[in-house]
C-alpha cells in the first residue's frame, strides 16, 4: 500500500485510491514471491523474527525483513516490534499442507507469459489482441502445463460444487460417460469419478499437459482403470463418443464468438440423447466485475478471448440444438455453471 500509516484493506478515495490501483501489481509480486520462497511456511513451523525466516528460506535478513513489512502491509502477516506472526487468512490458506491451501496459485499467477502479458496491455489493446509470439493457442505451450500443476486450489472447490449440482442426475443412471475437455489438472472429471461408481472418463488436452494430468489421478488415487486420455487440439480430435456428460471448465473464454459457435455444434454432435454438457466459466454481467477484469488477461493472452455472457451460451446452446437448464454461481467465486441437455 502506499500510504505506510493505513490499515491494510482500507477504503481510500482521490490520489490515494489511483495509488493504491497502480500498486496492485507490486501486492501480486509480494504474495507470489513470499509463495515462491516458502515464507508462508516458515511462518506456519514456528519462525518468529526476519532472521529465522531469512535461514529458513536461504535468503538474506534485510530483503527478507522487506518482505515480511511488505505482507505486514497487505494484511497476511501481523507484526509487534520485531516478531512476526500469520494473520488467519493465511493460516488457513497460505500454509502448504492446509486443506484450503491457495498457494501453489503463485505458480499460474506469477507466471512469466502472464506478467509478460500484463505488461504489454496498451499493445494489445491497440492490435485488437495478444502481441506474445506464443499465446494460449500455440499448440502444446508450456504455460498450460504450469496451469496444470497449480490451479488445483482453485478447481477443487469448484469441482465440488459441480458434483454437488449433477449428483442426483449422475447417480440416477446406470453408467454415465465423461468427456473432459481442455481437462489440464483433471480435477473435474476426477471429482466426478471418485464420487460415483458408475463414471467412466476421458481426458482430452494437449499431450505434454496430460502428463501433468496423470500425476494428479495419483495423487488423488483415483481408478485409472475407468479413465482415457485423449491427445491433441480441442477442435480437431475425433472425441471418439458419444458421452453422457462434457464437461468445459475454463476453455470458452479463450476464443472469439464463431469458433465458440462451433465447439459447441462439436459438443453436442458428441453427446447421447439426454447427455448433458456443463460449462465454467466467468460470465460477463454488470455485476461481476471479476468477469471484465478475466477479459483482461484474455486480451492479453489469447487471439479474440473474452468473458461472455449467460445469454451468449444459451443462444450457442440453443443453435447447436441443446436446452439449456440454467446457470448456478460457484459459491464466492465469480464465475457459474451453465448446464444444457441434449433432447
Amino acid at each position: 500500500m502506499a500510504n505506510g500509516d493505513a490499515k491494510a484493506g482500507a477504503a481510500m478515495d482521490g490520489p490515494a485510491a489511483i495509488m493504491q490501483m497502480f500498486q496492485a501489481a507490486h501486492a501480486t509480486a509480494v504474495l507470489v514471491g513470499a509463495c515462491e520462497l516458502n515464507v508462508f511456511a516458515q511462518l506456519g513451523n514456528g519462525a518468529r523474527d526476519a532472521a529465522a525466516v531469512a535461514k529458513g528460506i536461504g535468503c538474506p535478513e534485510r530483503s527478507t525483513r522487506i518482505l515480511l513489512d511488505a505482507l505486514v502491509a497487505l494484511g497476511l502477516v501481523g507484526r509487534q516490534r520485531e516478531t512476526y506472526r500469520l494473520a488467519p487468512l493465511a493460516e488457513a490458506h497460505l500454509v502448504p499442507g492446509k486443506p484450503a491451501y491457495m498457494g501453489d496459485f503463485a505458480g499460474l499467477i506469477g507466471h512469466p507469459t502472464l506478467w509478460g502479458g500484463l505488461g504489454r496491455l496498451a499493445e494489445a489493446v491497440r492490435a485488437g489482441g495478444t502481441v506474445l509470439p506464443e499465446h494460449a493457442e500455440t499448440p502444446k505451450h508450456p504455460f498450460w502445463e504450469a496451469f496444470a500443476r497449480s490451479s488445483a486450489a482453485l478447481a477443487g472447490p469448484a469441482a465440488t460444487a459441480l458434483e454437488a449440482l449433477l449428483h442426483d442426475w449422475i447417480a440416477s443412471r446406470p453408467k454415465v460417460r465423461v468427456l473432459d475437455i481442455a481437462a489440464g489438472s483433471g480435477i473435474y472429471g476426477y471429482t466426478l469419478l471418485r464420487s460415483h461408481p458408475n463414471v467412466e472418463l476421458t481426458a482430452l488436452d494437449w499431450p505434454n499437459v496430460l502428463a501433468e494430468t496423470r500425476k494428479w489421478a495419483g495423487r488423488l488415487g483415483v481408478d485409472t482403470g475407468r479413465v482415457k486420455y485423449l491427445e491433441g487440439s480441442l477442435f480437431d480430435v475425433d472425441y471418439c463418443g458419444p458421452y453422457d456428460l462434457i464437461l468445459l471448465s475454463h476453455v470458452y473464454h479463450h476464443f472469439e464468438p464463431p469458433a465458440c459457435r462451433a465447439l459447441t455444434r462439436k459438443v453436442a454432435a458428441a453427446l447421447a440423447p439426454g447427455g448433458r454438457v456443463a460449462v465454467h466459466d466467468f460470465l460477463a454481467a454488470d455485476d461481476n466485475p471479476g468477469a471484465a477484469m478475466f477479459s483482461v488477461v484474455m486480451l492479453v493472452w489469447t487471439r479474440k478471448g473474452e468473458a461472455y455472457s449467460g445469454d451468449d451460451y444459451r443462444a450457442w446452446f440453443v443453435e447447436a440444438g441443446l436446452k439449456p437448464l440454467g446457470v448456478h454461481p460457484n459459491p464466492g467465486m465469480p464465475t457459474s455453471f451453465v448446464i444444457a441437455e441434449k433432447p
